[in-house]
């Protein structure tokens, strides 16, 4: 099974793209602390991000390039 990280701050635009890749039978994680983005990604090894560009405390550019130094 896929497992897919969310990485967005507007939570219906989280919990909506969430239930549409649920009935594809992917699995799902919502980020909510986006001070530790890298942490949960470490931990979850997602094969997929689904990240925001406008995100509180560090921007989406900011967090694609410390995932991509781990990845």
């Amino acid at each position: 099974m896929y497992k897919i990280m969310i990485v967005e701050d507007d939570e219906v635009i989280a919990r909506t793209i969430k239930q549409h890749l649920e009935t594809w039978n992917y699995e799902i994680m919502i980020i909510e602390d986006f001070e530790h983005v890298l942490d949960v990604f470490m931990k979850y090894q997602p094969h997929l991000i689904l990240l925001d560009i406008t995100l509180p405390y560090y921007n989406g550019y900011y967090w694609c390039q410390q995932i991509r130094n781990k990845s």
